[in-house]
């Protein structure tokens, strides 16, 4: 009864003081979002209907107040190719095999949208984006340790047999996973002990709950997190140390039954166990689909449908974000997603990769776990048909923020090159000692 106690208040409490602010009606939204809340205390009552009422809330007042402030800066191309991937996923459902199911995802996709769109025009600090942030993976955290009390106290690995909201083990982990580069990220920047003690404890359950997935798109996601992280972190030794001990605790914790299944995806097609196999298969449909229908494909969310005709049981996934968007909205809407999570790297690397002051330290922290994220989700995308997961594109709406809202720094060669020559360009042209003038030179 206490979960649902606070749903209600926190609905409440988002749904009023959205018209005060939209962005307190969008933390909610998106808190919500992350939770899934008839997923943990739907049993205790009825929960329908509680993120719509906090989402209506919040646009009512987005629009009362003008839409926000477009002035977005260098995370304009961010959001620009979401617009595009939106436009070209309605364009398509018209065309669709199912023009039920396309609608049915592009209203879907609109909810993910819509706060978006208000999350980069009403949030104009760092310190909001940061807080949103942590917002997010201490949800994530708490998700995480409800699964390890299932596992450790009633003997039921939840995260792999039933998943959670919706989603199934190999998403969940993937859900999870892009939570983990954000929390190591934070607990480094912090500067309060508290802090550091919060991020540390979400970051270990958020990875022991990912690998009690034993999903293999997970474990490969996990890889190029920790990759991405100790490019784009910070070497100093404690920096180091913290990062060495994370991967040393995800050794420690991945089981033998991981392993297996991990090793068996690079077999030979011969020994590759049937799973692997069939994800090899349904890519190839896929590049079939794209073949016959490459500009439009054959609908948002159809791929389910014409999964029969390519001889798979009816309502089959393509198990790969990339593979199966290719298919259902052709190679335009692929590439704008694709460049949609893109340019949120791209853009943010000057700014993690600047060196870390106490003046930018938050804003370089909270550009590097969204990169580490970002990366992650990208190669474990791969393997999963989850497009419509909610948080990456949340944390990429945090991208736009940062990038808004962070100044970029003259690099510290040009600051010397400029001050060693205080002279005008070009120089002019008298003789060197002992040298005749360059125009006497014939």
């Amino acid at each position: 009864m206490k979960g649902l106690f606070f749903i209600y208040l926190a609905t409440a409490i988002g749904a009023i003081g959205a018209f005060r602010n939209p962005v307190i009606g969008l933390f909610v939204y998106i808190g919500f979002a992350v939770l899934r809340p008839t997923a943990l205390w739907g049993w205790a009552g009825n929960l329908d209907g509680i993120s719509q009422i906090v989402g209506v809330a919040t646009l009512v007042s987005w629009a009362l107040q003008g839409f926000g402030s477009w002035r977005i800066g260098r995370g304009r191309p961010i959001v620009v190719a979401l617009l595009v991937f939106t436009v070209w996923n309605c364009l398509s459902a018209v065309q669709a095999t199912s023009t039920d199911y396309a609608f049915g995802w592009v209203i879907e996709l609109f909810k993910i949208v819509l706060p978006f769109l208000v999350g980069v025009t009403m949030m104009n600090s760092e310190k909001v984006a940061r807080g949103m942030l942590w917002m997010i993976v201490l949800i994530q955290g708490y998700i995480a340790y409800e699964m390890n009390g299932s596992y450790y106290f009633y003997g039921y690995n939840r995260a792999q047999d039933s998943g959670f909201g919706g989603m199934d083990g190999p998403s969940f982990g993937i859900a999870l996973l892009v939570t983990l580069g954000p929390a190591v990220a934070l607990g480094i920047a912090a500067k309060k002990w508290h802090e550091r003690l919060l991020a540390g404890a979400a970051a270990i359950l958020i990875l022991h709950t990912t690998l009690l997935t034993f999903s293999r798109g997970a474990m490969l996601g996990l890889i190029a997190t920790a990759f991405a992280a100790f490019v784009i972190m910070p070497k100093r030794p404690k920096h180091l140390g913290i990062l060495l001990l994370v991967v040393l605790l995800g050794l420690r914790l991945t089981g033998p039954e991981l392993v297996a299944r991990f090793q068996s995806s690079f077999e030979a097609s011969d020994d590759r166990d049937s799973s692997a196999e069939s994800r090899v298969d349904l890519w190839i449909d896929c590049l079939k689909v794209v073949e016959s229908a490459p500009f439009f494909g054959v609908g948002p969310h159809n791929f389910p449908v014409v999964a029969a005709s390519l001889g798979w049981s009816e309502g089959k996934e393509a198990h790969s974000v990339w593979m199966q968007t290719a298919a259902e909205t052709g190679i335009p809407g692929v590439l704008a997603l694709l460049l949609f999570y893109a340019f949120a790297v791209v853009r943010l690397w000057p700014i993690a990769k600047a060196p870390w002051t106490d003046e930018n330290r938050y804003a370089a922290a909270s550009a590097a776990g969204i990169i580490i994220s970002l990366t992650g989700f990208a190669v474990s995308a791969q393997f999963v048909s989850l497009t419509g997961l909610e948080t990456p594109y949340y944390i990429t709406m945090l991208a736009v923020v940062v990038l808004k809202t962070t100044k970029l720094e003259p690099s510290r060669r040009t600051a010397v090159n400029f001050a060693a020559r205080p002279f005008a360009y070009p120089p002019p042209l008298t003789a060197p000692l002992g040298r005749a003038p360059f125009a006497a030179k014939h």
